[in-house]
């Protein structure tokens, strides 16, 4: 039930566009359902049309089997020998890795809102700034679906331009790095957070 790194790649990397195809478009639907309906609607009428379709088939299914006079058994049979349960080792490791995560973010929150560094404090205010223009342009689902896109495209579309991507990022990446430590530089130590030696 749970996909390995392997398989998450095989996903993103669409190596078989069938399953990336179901996996990407049926969020994506779900997504731009979510947008137009009510969360509730939602839920109900594509589990009222999953139920239908599969006893529809199942259906379909038996009557076929009494019609050729087989015994075909039930359609579903290799979906309900499944296992769906949660293994609890594999909870416990999620969770731990989320409250690892999460105590990190509150440590560097702590870090960014009470100046302990003015330029990390800085970078954060600019992107606040940022935050809110884009929020009055579009709305927290909006950019869910934005980045649910871009989550199933992007890393294709770099592993096929990777080189010219490269080219571009490299010389901004490399301009950004050095305005940041002139302005370390320019700063003093007690202003910027650095420990005298």
């Amino acid at each position: 039930m749970w996909l390995n790194p392997d398989q998450m790649n095989s996903l993103l990397y669409w190596d078989n566009p069938r399953d990336s195809g179901i996996a990407c478009g049926s969020v994506l639907v779900c997504l731009l359902a979510v947008r137009y309906i009510s969360l509730i609607s939602v839920i109900g009428n594509l589990s009222l049309a999953l139920v239908t379709a599969t006893m529809s088939f199942r259906i379909y299914k038996s009557v076929l089997a009494a019609v050729n006079k087989t015994q075909e058994g039930h359609p579903f049979k290799q979906f309900l020998d499944i296992d769906v349960t949660l293994p609890a080792d594999k909870v416990a490791e999620i969770t731990d890795a989320l409250f690892n995560k999460l105590n990190s973010i509150l440590a560097k929150l702590k870090s960014v809102l009470l100046v302990e560094n003015v330029l990390e404090s800085l970078k954060f205010a600019v992107a606040m700034y940022v935050m809110t223009y884009i929020g009055a342009l579009m709305n927290g689902l909006t950019i869910v679906t934005l980045v649910w896109v871009g989550y199933f495209s992007l890393p294709r579309v770099y592993r096929d331009n990777q080189k010219q991507i490269d080219e571009a990022i490299n010389p901004l990446k490399s301009k950004l790095d050095d305005l940041q430590a002139k302005l370390q530089s320019a700063l003093p130590a007690s202003i910027v957070g650095k420990k005298e030696e």
